[in-house]
């Protein structure tokens, strides 16, 4: 992958720079609802540190992590410049090399929608909830109709067959609980007609 053309591109259409704005509002009003400065922040998977700023507005201590090296490295490159701690890793979601508790905050956004397979996805969740202290923000894809006759119609015309997960939200909630979460909020990214939604997740 072409980290840099990825890192221009992904969110220069219209309707992507309107999700990108909205999703940056979310986790700002999320985090700013925290009302500590101090805590520390696991960003997994990093991307090419699209939220590094504002995680780093938020935290004295960020780690951002992905399983592609060139993403890592591109999340360093354009860090921006902080009194906060930023370390970077390379690692696997499901195999963190981390620590039982190390991370008051883990960010986990756009990964689940590319998850098809519910093994995995709970694999995830699990680790997910052993290396955080106690909260996860959390993205994924609940089902929506009006999202998938637009994803329809577009992968048709770009004769494109790229599938995603879309969730029923019962049964999603169903798997976090199994994961030992509990769901304290809701943020769909954009109601009624996106399927992204954000959801802040409790340890118990």
């Amino acid at each position: 992958m072409d980290v840099e053309a990825y890192r221009r591109d992904r969110y220069k259409g219209m309707d992507q720079k309107i999700v990108n704005n909205r999703e940056l509002r979310i986790l700002e009003k999320i985090l700013g609802s925290m009302n500590k400065k101090d805590i520390s922040i696991l960003d997994v998977p990093c991307g090419y540190g699209r939220f590094s700023e504002l995680l780093l507005k938020r935290s004295l201590n960020l780690t951002s992590a992905d399983i592609f090296l060139p993403m890592v490295l591109s999340a360093r490159k354009y860090s921006p410049a902080t009194e906060s701690s930023h370390h970077f890793l390379v690692g696997d979601i499901k195999h963190l090399p981390l620590r039982d508790n190390s991370f008051d905050c883990v960010v986990t956004v756009r990964l689940f929608q590319h998850i098809l397979q519910p093994s995995t996805r709970f694999q995830i969740l699990k680790e997910l909830h052993r290396v955080a202290k106690k909260v996860v923000i959390l993205s994924f894809y609940r089902f929506n109709l009006l999202h998938c006759i637009e994803r329809w119609v577009r992968c048709r015309i770009k004769k494109a067959n790229k599938k995603i997960s879309m969730l029923p939200l019962r049964s999603f909630m169903k798997e976090l609980s199994f994961a030992g979460f509990k769901i304290l909020n809701l943020c769909p990214v954009i109601r009624y007609f996106h399927a992204h939604n954000i959801i802040i997740l409790q340890k118990i």
